[in-house]
């Protein structure tokens, strides 16, 4: 499946295997992880069905607050 890292720079494009997709999961914990488009949390990544996925992003979580 293809896998996109966004940073701050830009993004990074990969191909990966479920397996490798797991350790990109894993090397990048402070990024939301969507599937597809929607938001897989981080308790579902070990059981969530990859098979039928075409693409995962992970994002830079974004906080909100005010000033």
């Amino acid at each position: 499946m293809k896998l996109r890292i966004m940073n701050e720079t830009g993004h990074t494009e990969l191909e990966v295997t479920n397996t490798e997709l797991i350790e990109q999961i894993t090397d990048h914990p402070t990024h939301w992880v969507f599937a597809d488009g929607e938001m897989v949390s981080r308790e579902e990544v070990n059981t969530f069905a990859w098979d039928g996925v075409d693409t995962v992003q992970l994002v830079p979580a974004v906080v909100g607050g005010s000033l």
